[in-house]
């Protein structure tokens, strides 16, 4: 079967392959990372060009309150309509970077001291997003999620995240590693030697159990920390 190769670059800088049916085409690919520090925490979502825009005309229905410009980038900040939430999106060249809050648009300080605090780089396979030394913040949390029409998403965590999804005993063998159920009945862990994989199972008309089986089967997911 034909193989197609994605090479992803995670938050932190760490570069990740994956591999995938040919035949399957890959939605979109967005990734996560949390910072923690003392008592403070926040979360980002990383999406491509225009993912700002999706969320407050699809998910969330939002207006612009404000826009500023933080590292030579502007920064949008919306409002639910609702009052309820809000988002405050970086802009990059080729992705974009997105915080959500709860309650209405925090004070434009609020918003700049946040942004001002993170090292941010922006190339065509990834964003990188890490604290500033003096912010003493660590992440506490960073993955990659990849969307596959018709066959299901993979939630692929950084290698010092993965280890406490594999189970201790012997999974089924596949193509590139092994596979075990998870706690949901479309829910699986898939092993591989240099990465894991959590892997969503689709539930549409489209494709037999078999087919995303074996899609399943045929994934493989190797992190490059060189």
């Amino acid at each position: 079967m034909a193989t197609q190769r994605l090479r992803l670059v995670a938050p932190g800088g760490d570069r990740v392959t994956v591999d995938l049916p040919a035949a399957a085409p890959v939605s979109h690919v967005v990734a996560g990372v949390r910072f923690v520090g003392g008592s403070f925490g926040t979360g980002f979502q990383i999406g491509p060009r225009g993912y700002h825009d999706f969320a407050c005309t699809h998910v969330a229905p939002a207006q612009t309150r404000e826009r500023l410009v933080v590292h030579g980038r502007e920064v949008v900040v919306a409002e639910a309509r609702d009052g309820q939430t809000s988002l405050a999106t970086l802009i990059g060249t080729y992705h974009e970077l997105m915080t959500v809050y709860a309650g209405p648009a925090p004070h434009r300080e609020r918003v700049l001291s946040l942004f001002g605090s993170l090292r941010i780089e922006d190339h065509v396979d990834g964003m990188t997003v890490v604290p500033r030394a003096a912010t003493l913040l660590d992440s506490a949390n960073e993955h990659l999620v990849v969307v596959v029409r018709d066959h299901g998403s993979l939630s692929i965590p950084a290698p010092r995240h993965a280890a406490a999804l594999l189970p201790r005993h012997a999974g089924a063998p596949t193509k590139h590693g092994e596979v075990w159920k998870a706690g949901h009945a479309r829910s699986f862990v898939l092993g591989c030697p240099a990465g894991v994989a959590e892997v969503h199972l689709a539930d549409t008309p489209v494709k037999t159990e078999q087919d995303r089986l074996d899609w399943l089967d045929d994934i493989g997911v190797a992190w490059d920390r060189g």
